[in-house]
This record gives structure tokens, sequence and C-alpha cells, in this order.
């Protein structure tokens, strides 16, 4: 097993949900004591609301272009087929920004209203995925794609890793979360579907516990080799997805044991390099205008994920046929 570089205090100690609320409850009061203040008296309280609410979309809109920027600077060149025209870029950004929003404005602060049916009641029947998330999100940032898996007769499950912890420490917590799952569905293995960060979580579980409960991985957009962007990152995971880092250079001697495939995005707003997604032992899936935060929940990532699973589930099939 790898050594776990946690110490005290690594590990935040408020649920990011409640983090989340508090920081969106700071915010707003802020913009609201302007708003009220200067706009309210003239305009209206209608014209002080929305004023509020255009603040809070304009500052979301800022960090997606900052983080978009930063991406191409640092980012890997792009093929010229895969350049897109100015109302692709527009509707890729569009979606990305949408993504963003509803990510921090509803589902990762109020986490509670975002289990999958299958946490809420276990079904008896279907292929068992768990979905691990990336950097300061929780599980609820998979909600559009567990629901999507759902209705296709998967049986879904998510966590929720603590906020700064050290990835290894997080892919202790993933194996007690693997192993409670598997006792809930009475089935010996499951699927690890990961986003970002958490294709590194996964990838640490595996180097730690090995192959034998997991039958595929499929990340999406995970700093395999880092990211430039984790030079603005907290805690003790940021610092280990940092490029040329002695922590990844270690993970990368251990190789995936089971069944691997890694998706990403040549426009990918958050992994720079976008190569940094690439697997010399994993079927690399390109994508093409999709951004790194719409990937848990975006149609494009979603057909990727089911094509990566068909292969995996019709062995599973003829096995058990056989």
């Amino acid at each position: 097993m790898a050594s776990d570089p946690a110490v005290a205090g690594d590990t935040f100690p408020v649920p990011l949900w409640a983090t989340n609320l508090f920081l969106l409850t700071a915010e707003f009061s802020i913009y609201a004591l302007w708003a009220f203040t200067k706009i309210a008296p003239s305009y209206g309280v209608g014209c002080a609301m929305l004023t509020v609410l255009a603040f809070a979309l304009i500052a979301r809109l800022i960090v997606a272009l900052a983080s978009y920027a930063l991406s191409r600077w640092k980012g890997s060149p792009l093929a010229a087929t895969d350049r897109l025209s100015v109302v692709g870029w527009f509707r890729f950004f569009v979606v990305e920004y949408w993504h963003l929003c509803i990510q921090n404005l509803v589902l990762i602060p109020l986490r509670g209203l975002f289990r999958t049916a299958n946490e809420r009641e276990v079904a008896s029947t279907g292929r068992v995925l768990l979905l691990q998330h990336g950097y300061v999100n929780n599980g609820a940032v998979w909600f559009f794609t567990a629901r999507a898996l759902e209705r296709l007769g998967y049986r879904v499950f998510t966590m929720d890793q603590p906020v700064f912890a050290s990835i290894d420490t997080m892919g202790a917590l993933l194996s007690a979360r693997v192993d409670e799952v598997l006792a809930l569905t009475g089935e010996s293995k499951l699927t690890l579907i990961a986003h970002s960060m958490g294709g590194l979580v996964c990838r640490a579980y595996l180097r730690q516990c090995g192959a034998e409960k997991v039958s595929q991985l499929i990340t999406l957009g995970s700093p395999h080799h880092g990211t430039f962007h984790a030079n603005l990152a907290s805690g003790t995971n940021g610092k280990q997805m940092r490029l040329r880092n002695e922590w990844l250079a270690t993970l990368c001697e251990s190789h995936v044991s089971t069944s691997f495939t890694s998706i990403y995005s040549v426009h990918d707003t958050i992994i720079a390099p976008q190569s940094s997604s690439i697997m010399p032992e994993a079927t690399n899936v390109k994508l093409v205008g999709v951004g790194h935060v719409s990937m848990p929940s975006g149609v494009q990532a979603r057909r990727a994920i089911l094509n990566a699973l068909a292969p995996v589930q019709a062995c599973e099939l003829s096995a058990s046929v056989a």
C-alpha cells in the first residue's frame, strides 16, 4: 500500500455543501447590501434583486473566461481539424458556463436534494456504477448523468470526499465506499467512473487495493500527468495535481490492472496541457468542443461513457451466460 502523506489538518472538517452554501450566502449578502442601498431607492426592489443576480452571474463569467484563457495559454496545440468555428466556440462556452453556474449555485450547495435513486432505494438488478467527483466538488455534480444512467437500468451510486485531503486518503475512503456499495447490492464487482481529480483518486485506490472489486475504470478529464491550473489550487490534493510532481510520477509507475478508458477533451478548460489526460495503457477517447466543468453532466461526455461501458458489459453478459 502506498504511504499516505496526509497529516493532521489535511482534511477540511466542514462538508463542501455547507462551505459552499456559507460562501454563497456571504457573496450574495455583499451584492444585496450594495444593490439595496444604491439601486432599490431609485429603481425598486425588483431591479435590486436582478442586480444581485447579475453580479453573481458576471462573477462566474469572469471565472469561466479566465479558466479558458489559461487553458489555451498553457494548453496543448489544437489540430486544424479540432478548431471551433465562432458559432461552435460560442455554443461550447455557453454550455460550459451554464454547467458552472448550475453546479456552483444549485447542485453542490444543495447536495442533499440530488441523491441517486439507488441511494434512496437500491434496485435488485443492473450493473453497478460508482461515480467519483473531482476537486472541490461533491457527488451532486453527477446528477444529470446519474439520472440518465439509472433510466437505462444501471444502479448508480456517488460519494463525497473531504475537500482538501490527500488523494491517498481519498483512495482509502473510496475503498470503504466500494465495500459499502457492493454490500448493498450483493455484487462482487463494480465500475468506477471518475471526473477530473477523481480519476487520480480511483487510481490511488487501485494502487492500494488492487482491481479485485473493479471491473472497469472510466475517467473524464483527469489530470493523469498533472495540470498547470493546480498551481492555483489549495490543499494537499491540489499540490498532488501539479505538473511534474513526485507523487504523480510515483502513481504513474503503478499500472491500472483493469479495463481502463480515459475520456478527454482537446478543449478542456481546466486540464492544461489537455494531453495530460492521455494514458498509454488506457483506451483514450477524444472529445471536441467539450469543457471541463460540463463533463460530469454533459450529453457528449455521457455518450462517451455509454460507449465505454458497452464492451465490458458485453463481456460480462457472455461470461454470465457461459
